[in-house]
């Protein structure tokens, strides 16, 4: 048997289709699919993780004497309510009968990471073996399975994407760390989020202080402009009134044949760049929706930072863009693009482009059934996608240009029109030309009179606002922000951050309140703009972290040892820390907060040191910061079911109970009151012991009755009183409540209703019989 690992459910259903295995095994909630010589089992993303500092016995409190935190990175279980996959993963792995295990999690260095994890993690030493699939259909997937390679052939896959982990894991743990004792913010310090927060910045800043200047030239009503450029209007004014009912000379007229070419296939930024263009979605909304149509079967893999395919995939696309023939909106379009074969140039196929890169283009796949299904928003990204393959393969637009120079009155007009010759894959163009496709035409030598002259005001512009595509390109070009000619060259085509991460990056900078979305822009708020001034330029630095980048690639292609690589990261942190602890820097608390925030409530007085408790994000605080007493109350402890509110903490910091569920050692929830215990170093929640109240006097030796789980017993104990009442009475079918033990206790009888069949309710009498050892309950004649 062998045993497949994939990465989604999704994946997992289209893969044991394809290898035959039809059956479901499951332990609890979580299955497997059984079959033909295979398990074929999913994760859910990543199953384990670094974890967090406390799991290396930090303090879940922001300490400075902590800092820097280098631990011996382990394995830990990423999330609970993932327990089950990892459950039925570890079962799989472990039996007899599974002799190899093929990795078949997403084809990446993350996909790599997401299943190396799951092997580490249970120990596990049996063969492996690596179905790198960029494609979901069920012709790519049996390709993959009749030639797998050991999945050690991926080593540098997985060594690249476990550095970047670790090393995310240093400095942003860290720093974030630092920054939020310093301030008392829960800070978000990262490898590529803060450079990237200090390019939006830094933008914002220079439109901040724009200076607009103004200046005037003439233009003819057929969009001629003046070459003379006037500082003020009134000059301009006076050259306008001699220029009127003037003759233009027309000086040159040379005309131009020329073609724009096609743009290239999509990768992932610009397939997000055009959807949010054209549409409005963000980078993270784009990544969602292709990575939807890739599951089910529309589209190739899409965390991909190519835009060509190879040479074998001809074939491929004939036969996608034979079947979009089959589609209304694709139909006519495709029998013309078929009817005047498709354009395979170097800019389609490109073997020496896919160099360096683990993943084709994105295109569509041949399935184009039950499109009608998708959503608005994944039909709009198909169609982008579909779009510019037809594009791609069309033929190149064509035009003649004609530049005019004209004199009219001792001035020099110049003027540019376009005329096209053949529309090709422009007259599909989602990017509208600001180009003068203009009618007009007239011949060297000669003259005209313009039918309008007026005066055009010109403004000089600011830069704009960042958008999701316009920080995506910045992010996926950070080479022409780069001034090391080196360095330039060496991370020119990589970037920073990756296809799939730099959505999550923006996203991120936004939900902690650095930046915020105005319409289609992404501007930085007073918060984001005062934490990057207040920041070393090591952290922001875009050399520092291109250079990590470049490492990444290194230890993949080069097999650059990562340990090394580890230690330079410490060494950064590490100076980080010291410098922020030295006592000549001075830094600036903060002024402003979260503008999402809510405004803060004080929940009560600090039983440590008197001041404001105030609500975070996962923990209840002390005001007195960085340098006070270190009070926190955690919102969800692991023993705990319900979660800490702020009503319960106005209470506990009153001295009342609260009554919250807990979870028991055999898993049954049961409910108990809690109050604050303070060890001096962690304050804890602890279970108030319940004050037992007597029912009444056991009838055999007269100690005090109590109330048990399942029964009422005599205090006295087993090995001196045998008095007990159990709370189920399976003889009468009744249920015996502390009410009714109280009532026989005092020599009184109790009531049980019962329903007959046929007839009315029948109201019985019940009264306490001892007989030896044993307490019966039966039934009294009137």
């Amino acid at each position: 048997m062998q045993l497949i690992i994939s990465e989604k459910p999704s994946t997992a259903k289209i893969i044991a289709a394809v290898v035959g295995a039809a059956d479901k095994e499951y332990d609890g909630k979580e299955f497997c699919y059984k079959g033909n010589g295979y398990y074929v089992v999913n994760a859910r993303g990543h199953l384990y993780s670094l974890g967090m500092p406390e799991d290396y016995g930090y303090s879940k409190v922001y300490r400075l004497d902590e800092l820097p935190m280098f631990p011996t990175f382990e394995l830990f279980p990423e999330c609970d309510s993932t327990n089950g996959l990892r459950r039925i993963i570890a079962k799989l792995i472990n039996l007899p009968e599974v002799e190899s295990i093929i990795c078949a999690t997403d084809a990446g260095r993350e996909g790599e990471l997401v299943f190396r994890h799951i092997y580490n993690a249970n120990k596990c030493t049996k063969p492996v073996y690596r179905m790198w699939c960029n494609s979901m259909t069920d012709e790519a997937i049996k390709k993959c399975l009749e030639n797998l390679p050991p999945d050690s052939e991926f080593d540098g896959e997985y060594k690249s994407a476990l550095a970047r982990e670790q090393s995310d894991w240093l400095i942003g743990m860290n720093l974030s760390r630092l920054y939020g004792v310093m301030d008392n913010y829960p800070h978000r310090v990262g490898r590529v989020k803060t450079p990237v927060l200090s390019i939006i910045v830094q933008r914002d800043k220079e439109i901040e202080s724009f200076s607009k200047t103004t200046s005037y030239r003439l233009e003819m009503d057929n969009g001629a402009l003046s070459e003379q450029v006037y500082a003020t209007k009134e000059e301009a004014e006076k050259v306008l009134a001699a220029s009127k009912g003037t003759d233009a000379n027309v000086q040159s007229a040379i005309t131009e044949n020329k073609s724009k070419n096609r743009p290239l296939l999509h990768s992932l930024t610009t397939l997000q760049q055009e959807a949010n263009r054209v549409y409005g979605y963000t980078a993270k909304e784009v990544l969602e929706a292709v990575q939807s149509l890739y599951e089910k079967k529309f589209t190739t893999y899409p965390r991909t930072d190519c835009n060509y395919i190879s040479e074998d995939m001809r074939g491929k696309v004939i036969a996608v863009v034979s079947k979009m023939v089959d589609r209304e909106e694709y139909s006519e379009r495709s029998r013309k693009l078929l009817g005047q074969a498709l354009n395979f140039d170097s800019r389609i196929i490109n073997n020496k482009a896919m160099e360096g890169h683990d993943h084709h283009a994105i295109i569509p796949e041949e399935n184009t059934d039950s499109l009608d299904r998708l959503t608005e928003r994944e039909r709009n990204v198909y169609h982008l996608i579909v779009n510019r393959l037809l594009c791609a393969v069309d033929k190149p637009y064509t035009y003649s240009e004609t530049n005019y120079d004209f004199w009219c009155n001792d001035v020099t007009y110049k003027l540019k029109t376009v005329k096209p010759l053949e529309m090709g894959w422009k007259a599909y163009d989602t990017e509208t030309d600001e180009a003068n496709n203009s009618d007009f035409s007239c011949a060297e030598g000669s003259t005209f009179i313009p039918g309008d002259i007026h005066i055009k005001v010109c403004e000089t512009q600011p830069l704009k606002h960042f958008t999701d595509a316009s920080l995506l390109s910045v992010m996926n070009n950070i080479d022409n922000r780069i001034e090391d000619e080196d360095l330039k060259t060496a991370v020119k085509g990589k970037g920073i951050g990756t296809e799939a991460t730099r959505a999550d990056v923006i996203e991120q900078l936004i939900e902690v309140g650095y930046a915020e979305r105005k319409g289609k822009n992404i501007v930085s708020t007073p918060l984001g703009r005062d934490f990057i001034n207040s920041l070393p330029e090591s952290l922001k630095s875009l050399e520092r972290t291109a250079e990590w980048e470049q490492t990444f690639n290194n230890i993949k292609e080069k097999g650059f040892d990562p340990d090394k690589f580890i230690d330079e990261i410490k060494a950064f942190v590490t100076s980080v820390v010291n410098y922020e602890k030295s006592p000549s820097r001075h830094r600036e608390p903060l002024k402003y907060e979260n503008p999402k925030a809510k405004q803060r409530e004080t929940l009560g007085t600090c039983p440590r040191c008197g001041k404001n408790i105030f609500e975070g994000e996962k923990n209840f605080y002390c005001e007195s910061g960085k340098d006070g007493c270190g009070f926190t109350v955690w919102k969800n402890d692991k023993f705990i079911e319900d979660s800490i509110t702020p009503e319960h903490m106005k209470m506990l910091l009153s001295n009342k109970p609260v009554k919250l569920r807990a979870k028991a050692k055999d898993g049954k929830v049961f409910a108990a009151e809690y109050n604050l215990e303070d060890t001096g170093k962690y304050v804890n929640l602890k279970r108030v012991k319940a004050e037992k109240v007597s029912l009444g006097k056991c009838p055999k030796c007269g100690s005090d009755v109590y109330e048990g789980e399942k029964n009422f017993y005599c205090s006295a104990g087993r090995d001196k009183c045998d008095f007990s009442i159990w709370k189920e009475d399976r003889f009468n079918s009744i249920t015996i409540t502390a009410a009714n033990v109280k009532d026989v206790l005092d020599g009184k009888p109790f009531y049980k209703v019962k329903k007959q069949v046929g007839g009315n309710p029948l109201k019985i009498k019940y009264v306490m019989s001892i007989n030896g050892k044993y307490v019966n309950f039966k039934e009294a004649n009137e």
